[in-house]
This record gives structure tokens, sequence and C-alpha cells, in this order.
């Protein structure tokens, strides 16, 4: 049970991960840019520091090891905020140090914080928010272009390191690398436009203005979005081709606001937190067994049109004439 909520409620999360782009391919950016950009200048030591570096703002994951339902919302807040990312590149750095006494701290700081911001880039592009001025503020921009994890994101920046293993190639890794520096800058372009494309589609293809219309990324490449458009309580699903201008119907979703077993889970102090982090929230009632109700609540952000899986992130509350159950 999470403490802090009033009788009768009970908020649980499953299907919960811990949320980035994966540590694989941000460890391959930071790997990149050195390689491009840092190995002639600094030696082979800016490889692994900035390896290091890009998965710094991270640090925030060690949240999701309280078992705590809530601490997905803590994700991306104080190891990303721009206000503590100085200071937790100045920590790595005097770490890193004790292994490199030969480069400067000011070197070394500078290298840190570079693979540290690029990090927060790459989690800017995709859909999930970061709380960029944490503690201060709990506004949490997203570029939203990219699927959290994507396949050809990950194999154009580790392109470079196969490909220099190939006999006559071997000696050409920092052209490889800047090469590759640039296909990821394109590729990014690319997703930047078929998400503006896609989400003109969905607002021209609606029969009404919408209360709410957004188009979230899908795996695989930026030629399918998954638009989500919502008039009262009707949510409708579309898969978006913006190359092709083409708009698929899905599927229509009915959240159950108003009802009072809703109503009774949206007072408490999570749910109104879920509400902030969630995009597009659906609340659904499930009778359940014959002892109570459940509420359910998810994010249609996070359900995917073109990959079979199961929904990350759903949380459900129990709420039946003031008792709480165990949960099970």
């Amino acid at each position: 049970m999470t403490a802090g909520f009033p009788p009768g409620i009970v908020g649980r999360c499953f299907e919960c991960y811990n949320p980035a782009v994966d540590p694989v391919t941000h460890t391959l950016v930071g790997v990149g840019l050195a390689n491009a950009f840092f190995r002639k200048r600094i030696g082979k030591p800016a490889v692994p520091i900035l390896a290091i570096a890009s998965n710094l703002p991270d640090i925030d994951g060690i949240v999701m090891l309280t078992g705590d339902p809530a601490a997905i919302l803590m994700r991306r807040t104080f190891g990303h905020s721009l206000f503590l990312l100085p200071l937790w590149a100045l920590a790595l750095s005097l770490i890193i140090r004790r292994f490199y006494p030969q480069l400067e701290l000011k070197r070394l700081f500078g290298l840190t914080l570079l693979g540290a911001l690029v990090h927060l880039f790459f989690d800017l592009v995709n859909s999930f928010g970061v709380v960029l001025l944490w503690p201060f503020s709990d506004w949490r921009p997203e570029f939203g272009i990219i699927f959290i994890i994507d396949l050809v994101l990950t194999g154009l920046l580790a392109a470079p390191l196969l490909l220099s293993r190939i006999p006559p190639m071997r000696g050409a890794l920092v052209a490889l690398s800047r090469g590759a520096v640039v296909l990821v800058s394109i590729y990014i372009l690319l997703c930047a436009i078929g998400r503006m494309q896609a989400q003109r589609l969905l607002e021209a293809k609606s029969p009404q203005p919408a209360d709410f219309s957004y188009v979230f990324p899908e795996p695989l490449g930026p030629h399918r979005w998954k638009g989500v458009s919502r008039e009262g309580k009707v949510y409708r699903i579309s898969l978006v081709r913006p190359f092709s201008s083409g708009i698929e119907p899905r599927d229509e979703v009915t959240t159950d606001l108003g009802d009072p077993r809703v109503e009774k889970a949206r007072s408490t102090r999570l749910a109104r937190r879920l509400e902030w982090f969630f995009k597009a929230p659906v609340w659904k009632v499930d009778e359940g067994g014959e002892r109570r109700s459940q509420v359910y609540v998810y994010d249609l952000r996070f359900r995917t049109l073109v990959v079979d899986r199961p929904a990350p992130f759903v949380f459900w509350f129990e709420a039946d004439d003031g008792r709480v159950g165990p949960g099970q």
C-alpha cells in the first residue's frame, strides 16, 4: 500500500520499468562524439569519459529502487535538472580525475558536462518529457519525435565501431564517426519533419476541433506515428503515415471521467501527479471481483500500434465504500 492516501484508495503500478533512451544508445552517443571530435585532441581517455558522462543524468533512476509506484514520476528530474547537472558533472569529474590525473580538471569538467547535456537532448527528442528546471518548476517539455528505443538511431551510432573492424577501414574510425554524427543529425531532422506533417494530417482529418490532439512516435522509424485526438470522453486513435499522407483509424477508447469511483481515485495525490505526468490519460472502472471495484488509469502515449507488447505504466486504485483491500 502506498502511504499518504485516504482510506478506500490504494494505488499500485504494474508493467512499470525504468524509462529512458536505452543506456546502450546513450553510451554510443558518447563514444561517437569522443571518436569524432576528441580522440585526437585529448587521447583515448576521451572515449570512456564521454561514455560514462553520457549516462550521468540517469542517476535519478535510483528512485526506481524504492518500489514506490510513484517513483516513476521522479525519473528525469533531479538527474536531468539544468540547475543540478553542473554539480553532477563536477562530482563525476573529480572522480574520473583520480584515474586520469594527467588531464586538467577544467577539461574533464567540460567533457562530462558535454556528455550530460547531449544526454538531455536525446531524452528530449522522445516522448516522455524532461523536468529541466527541477526543483523550481514542474514544466516537463518534450519534442516527441523519436521512439524511446530507436533501432535506426542505435544502428547509425554503432556503425563506425563495426565498420572500423573491417581491415580496409581500420584507421578510419574518426572519419566514420564524423559521418555517423552527420547521418544522425539528418535522421533526427527527418523525424522532426515527419512529426510536424503527422500532426497536420491528424488535425486536418479531425471532424471538428478536438479537445486534445497529439502525435506520438512509433517504433522503427519516422514513417509511422500514433495520432490521438479526444472529443469529450472519447479518444480516437489512428496510425498516421506522414510521407504518404495516409491516416488509418485504429481504435476508440472512452475514459470514465465523471464516474464517482474514478473521481474518488482522482482526488488522491498520486492521481493528481499521474495526470501531470500522463499525456493522454484513460481512466477505466473494472468491477474486478466480488468484493471491490478497481479503477485503472494508463497513458495512451505508452501504447504502441505497431509492436505487440504489454502497456507499461498502468496504475490501479481500489475504492469501495471506504474499505482498503490488499491490492492482489
